[in-house]
């Protein structure tokens, strides 16, 4: 199933989305998000839980220098997904955009569709809040 959140046009170059966004999985940065806890820094990865409810690994499988991150997230409901960061360079901006291609079995596709892509945008926007403020 794929979902995509919006794209966001972020006042800062695409290195600095790039680096905070590794640094995630390489710099043990532990961002301020609300409902998420029990933050964990992995080997080229992080585990978090999300409002008590779900626990999340995501792990760095991939990298183009300041125009796209793979991460491969993993939860302990059984759900998977593969999520892209697409960073794309406007000079001292950038347009960024996230793609998740999740592994959720057919008969939970329609009820977990639109919270994925509220909380990716979530996401998006902290992570946007996050860049402009450093």
């Amino acid at each position: 199933m794929k979902v995509n959140s919006n794209k966001e046009t972020f006042a800062c170059t695409p290195e600095k989305v790039f680096n905070i966004l590794i640094g995630f999985a390489k710099t043990g940065q532990v961002p301020s998000i609300p409902q998420v806890s029990d933050w964990k820094n992995l080997e080229n990865g992080c585990q978090f839980t999300i409002a008590n409810m779900i626990t999340c690994s995501m792990m760095l499988t991939d990298q183009t220098p300041f125009s796209r991150i793979v991460y491969q997230i993993s939860t302990d409901k059984g759900i998977s997904a593969d999520a892209t960061f697409h960073i794309e360079d406007m000079g001292d901006q950038c347009q960024v955009q996230i793609e998740a291609d999740a592994n959720a079995p057919f008969f939970m596709q329609a009820m977990i569709k639109t919270p994925i892509e509220q909380a990716m945008n979530k996401g998006l926007a902290k992570l946007k809040e996050m860049t402009e403020r450093m």
